[in-house]
């Protein structure tokens, strides 16, 4: 079986090949219970419900809301799963259901009109390139739309905050630039002609607890509460949407890049043929590489092998791509 890479894997080859090493070819990662990626993956599901205008078939009423708390459900059950939760950390998890049907809520209201005016194609698009080195470059798309006969990239996330520096760096994304430009690359007759690029702040405040004089916030007063935070935030933006017709990256430089970093992975055989950019170790990551321990800290012994689990590898389903030449 060739090579299969996706813009997550070139992102960690250009970061550090070592890192790229114990991740990718090892299979070496520290698992750790996420918060925000479960929101993420949450508000994404009901957002395409949204916008796919999903309708109840008993009650005729929209269900996006329902739509989401099922995802939810199934989050919630497999991160405690998978993980051992402090108790703070599983009282949070539970608030998630009310904190992303806040943020939903607070979406729907802000942008009922522009709802409207949206057709879902398609969501969470899956396609493959054979680049023709053996080598297979992968893509998911958030979601496809329709706007006026235009058809759109609409890539959704999800943040903590929306400050300028992450607005300015939008239209120069690898990722959203790679999915436009290899999308129509895949699909010639059915190209997209622009990118809708859409950002939705994570609320800062939390549910009040307990006090001597007071009970904790129930949970609807809470989300009244968050309906209106979305409405007068206390700081800064919460919601940010910026359509363009084509990225700030070219076709041929996501097409080369791809390439030539296709071609290195390729002729990479030994460990050692994964260089180690030592700059990257604490620069990049604001803090330390999650491999640090194996590269720094007594390297590749028993000791260290055991405070990472192996993930299986991304395997993509013929039933569900597009393969171009």
């Amino acid at each position: 079986m060739g090579l299969h890479i996706s813009v997550s894997s070139i992102q960690d080859w250009m970061t550090c090949k070592r890192l790229y090493y114990y991740k990718r070819i090892m299979k070496y990662e520290k698992t750790s219970y996420n918060l925000p990626f479960i929101v993420g993956r949450v508000v994404h599901e009901g957002l395409a419900a949204v916008l796919s205008k999903s309708v109840d078939p008993k009650t005729k009423k929209l269900n996006a809301i329902e739509i989401m708390s099922e995802t939810y459900k199934k989050e919630r059950a497999a991160a405690i799963k998978e993980y051992v939760l402090s108790p703070e950390q599983l009282e949070e998890l539970n608030m998630q259901e009310f904190v992303t049907k806040g943020m939903l809520l607070a979406y729907r209201t802000k942008y009922g009109k522009m709802i409207q005016d949206m057709t879902l194609l398609g969501s969470e698009v899956e396609g493959a390139i054979d680049l023709g080195n053996s080598a297979i470059f992968v893509i998911k798309l958030d979601n496809i739309v329709r706007v006026r006969n235009k058809k759109i990239l609409h890539e959704v996330k999800t943040t903590k905050e929306i400050t300028p520096d992450y607005v300015k760096r939008i239209q120069t994304d690898l990722q959203t630039a790679t999915y436009f430009h290899l999308h129509n690359y895949i699909w010639p007759d059915e190209k997209i002609e622009e990118v809708m690029y859409d950002v939705i702040r994570k609320p800062s405040i939390r549910r009040k607890k307990a006090s001597k004089n007071k009970p904790a916030e129930s949970k609807e007063a809470f989300l009244l509460r968050l309906q209106e935070w979305y409405k007068k935030p206390d700081d800064m933006s919460v919601f940010h949407i910026e359509r363009f017709k084509r990225p700030g990256i070219t076709e041929e430089a996501v097409i080369n890049t791809i390439m030539k970093v296709s071609e290195e992975m390729l002729r990479s055989k030994t460990k050692e043929d994964y260089y180690q950019d030592f700059d990257h170790c604490h620069s990049y990551y604001g803090s330390r590489c999650p491999m640090y321990e194996l590269c720094h800290q007594g390297g590749e012994s028993k000791e260290n092998l055991l405070l990472y689990t192996i993930r299986k590898s991304y395997h993509v389903s013929k039933d569900n791509v597009g393969v171009g030449k």
